[in-house]
């Protein structure tokens, strides 16, 4: 996937098209942002893309299988970029950025509508979901199968059967603490470049004197 952020519609027409979804790519139906348990899943999904390398995008109005329905207008309506972040506002241990966009799409005679939200894969370090925990049913006990959203949790992508999990085992760690310190590096290196182009002094480069 190629990194760049955002994405013009003619690109994430391609996402469209590719027909199966893939750690970076996830399909949703027709569903409803007020479909709480809907809700809940695009946003588990957004801090696991953040988490993967170069980020990812959700497209809403294709099936799983890649069955391109569209979305009903009512649905369609439901979402917005800034409801989308105003939920996110606070969720995360970091900014979130993520943008919605909508399109309206011609097929045969049909016109459909669908919903793409692209997700920035986070800066430095892991996107941790820091907000309360939310359960799907509410008023019920936040036993797992009810548990849309865990404080604390750091979500990745599924390589093995594509979808989000949370993180366990060592493998997925190791990966994930390589890839964090690359991005760190990296990070540090931009920010380095830009105090030397302003020639700004770098406290770092006086000595610690008594």
């Amino acid at each position: 996937m190629e990194n760049k952020f955002p994405k013009s519609s003619e690109e994430l027409k391609k996402f469209l098209y590719h027909g199966k979804e893939e750690t970076y790519l996830e399909y949703k139906g027709d569903i409803s942002w007020n479909d709480r348990k809907k809700k809940l899943e695009i946003v588990q999904t957004i801090f696991a893309l953040a988490n993967e390398k170069e980020g990812g995008v959700i497209i809403i109005g294709v099936n799983d299988n890649g069955e391109r329905i569209g979305l009903s207008e009512e649905n369609y309506n439901s979402f917005s970029h800034d409801t989308l972040n105003k939920f996110l506002n606070g969720k995360g241990n970091q900014p979130i950025h993520c943008k919605l966009s909508k399109e309206e799409i011609k097929e045969g005679e049909k016109l459909k509508k669908f919903v793409f939200i692209q997700v920035q894969e986070s800066k430095e370090f892991p996107l941790v979901y820091i907000g309360e925990t939310q359960t799907i049913k509410r008023g019920e006990k936040a036993y797992p199968e009810n548990i849309g959203l865990r404080k604390g949790a750091l979500y990745i992508r599924n390589k093995r059967n594509i979808g989000n999990k949370e993180i366990t085992d060592i493998d997925e760690w190791q990966e994930l603490i390589e890839r964090t310190y690359k991005k760190y590096e990296k990070e540090t290196i931009r920010r380095y470049k830009i105090i030397k182009e302003k020639n700004v002094v770098n406290p770092y480069n006086n000595e610690l004197t008594i």
